[in-house]
């Protein structure tokens, strides 16, 4: 997030695939005629920003729908979830403004502790949280985005994971690694996690390892 990065457009039409293009993430078109109108607007509006080189102010989310497979303190899994992308959410960070936003969640690993279930997002917000606290920092290169915790509010546990199914299983925050995803234009993401967690005494670290794959909708 330190250095310059443009996002390319991610240009929906018609409710087809999402493309990354050149500068930002535009809303998506939403049912019914007038609000498809305003969509297909708000697409050619970021289009010709993109032609002329200006960035605007990406608006909207697109979620996919995807599965995850690899292992966390040794135990296999394979188990679905979704990646949502969507426009920045806090201007207003220490560690620099994320140029999007990746939200990847699978299960509720707080609430209901299982193999493998995850949520880590860019911003606290990803978990409907009030506060939007800025989480990691976010780099761009082309179509792939990656997602890099901040060790320095990782205790927050808005973003964790657990290794177990039980009741009392160990909630850990991610402190090390994280996540890339690379969005293509035929509406797919692929993305690997490689990240190292801390769950507090007598929990101590946590090594979860995956790929996903998915597409929009």
């Amino acid at each position: 997030m330190r250095a310059r990065i443009v996002l390319s457009t991610l240009a929906l039409s018609s409710l087809a695939a999402a493309t990354l293009a050149v500068t930002a993430l535009p809303a998506p078109a939403q049912a019914g005629t007038a609000q498809a109108g305003t969509a297909q607007a708000q697409t050619q509006a970021s289009t010709v920003q993109a032609r002329t080189g200006q960035a605007s102010t990406a608006r909207g989310a697109i979620t996919y729908s995807v599965t995850l497979s690899g292992t966390v303190s040794g135990r296999n899994f394979q188990r679905s979830g979704t990646v949502v992308l969507r426009d920045t959410v806090t201007r207003v960070t220490n560690n620099g403004v994320n140029p999007v936003e990746v939200c990847l969640k699978s299960g509720f690993p707080a609430g209901t502790p299982d193999v493998g279930a995850i949520w880590y997002g860019s911003n606290s917000a990803c978990v409907r949280s009030a506060a939007s606290l800025d989480m990691a920092y976010v780099t761009v290169n082309g179509n792939t985005v990656s997602v890099v915790p901040d060790r320095r509010i990782a205790a927050t546990f808005a973003n964790n994971f657990t290794a177990t199914g039980s009741i009392t299983s160990c909630i850990y925050h991610p402190t090390e690694g994280g996540a890339t995803y690379t969005f293509r234009d035929n509406g797919t993401v692929s993305g690997r996690i490689s990240m190292r967690g801390f769950g507090g005494y007598p929990c101590g670290n946590s090594t979860y390892t995956a790929t996903l794959s998915g597409r929009r909708g």
